[in-house]
């Protein structure tokens, strides 16, 4: 049973979230710190909390240097070859109580030989302003056709089984470029056939604070925000990037969702009518009403 997280320059955040840690540690669970080439007071940290536990629980390693998203597939590609349940982990976040007790108690309903994977809400702590609000509950389940277009299992919860574990260090090394590790790893999971399980109680206290490497912006401010970064090409570009590490690792979906795919890819490349009657043909969708006018008129002006 393993933890993973990547740290860099988190030493304003680590002890907060290094101290929530204790529970999972105290129960079995281990932890793999990977510092990227911090600058701050994180390796003394890193080291003085590994000191307190038992020899090898709690090990230190250093990242590639490319980034988070980065970082975390390093990480999953250095996994043993036999893996336990993975866990991962953020240096800023603070993990609230009974996280992966709940998460294992999902994935123990599940034959071992099937890949399966826990995702769960959040608290978005908001800490310039001092306010809480809970993630939204997916709207309709979770499937490749919506992961194809966001991410809805956010990475600072998500626990892996050992099929899906396995599954996804195997594929790592193949997955160059990506924008975000979370979204790829529910790509991969669900394209792969994989059982997506939700937790809805919320699992970890998420900080927002101008350093987040992936953000949450509220109001119309944001909404204005991630409209104009539509327009500049930005979503399609994740996209590509997303895309391209996925078609390097086609061969670990299954054939149906290998199908859909290589058909969106396709299709975003399709003339306007053409491009659209795919993309509704294929089944894709955002969970919000919001989302899904945002996905139809980028399609329309082919900014997908």
């Amino acid at each position: 049973m393993l933890i993973l997280m990547a740290v860099k320059n988190g030493a304003r955040y680590l002890p907060a979230q290094l101290g929530s840690l204790t529970e999972p540690l105290r129960a079995g669970w281990r932890l793999r710190l990977s510092d990227d080439g911090s600058e701050d007071g994180s390796p003394g940290l890193l080291r003085r909390f590994a000191a307190r536990w038992p020899q090898g629980q709690v090990q230190i390693g250093a990242g590639p240097g490319q980034g988070a998203a980065a970082h975390f597939l390093a990480l999953l590609a250095d996994l043993p070859e036999v893996p336990g349940p993975v866990a991962l982990a953020d240096q800023d976040d603070i993990w609230l109580p009974g996280k992966l007790a709940r998460a294992q108690a999902l994935l123990s309903r599940v034959p071992g030989h099937v890949p399966a994977f826990v995702h769960a809400r959040r608290v978005n702590w908001d800490v310039s302003g001092g306010l809480y609000w809970p993630s939204a509950h997916p709207a309709r389940p979770p499937c490749f056709e919506n992961a194809l277009l966001e991410n809805v299992a956010f990475g600072n919860t998500l626990v892996l089984n050992p099929a899906a574990a396995r599954l996804v260090r195997q594929v790592a090394p193949q997955a160059a470029g990506i924008y975000a590790h979370d979204w790829f790893l529910y790509q991969l999971l669900t394209g792969a056939g994989a059982l997506c399980l939700y937790d809805p109680v919320p699992a970890v206290l998420y900080r927002l604070h101008g350093g987040n490497a992936i953000g949450c912006s509220r109001g119309l401010r944001g909404w204005l925000a991630r409209k104009r970064a539509v327009l500049r090409g930005r979503y399609a570009r994740r996209i590509d990037a997303q895309l391209t590490a996925l078609l390097a690792c086609r061969a670990a979906l299954t054939p149906e969702n290998r199908t859909t795919l290589e058909a969106f890819a396709a299709a975003r490349r399709a003339p306007g009518l053409r491009r659209l009657g795919t993309f509704r043909k294929l089944g894709l969708f955002r969970q919000t009403r919001q989302g899904r006018l945002g996905f139809w008129g980028g399609a329309l002006l082919g900014l997908v």
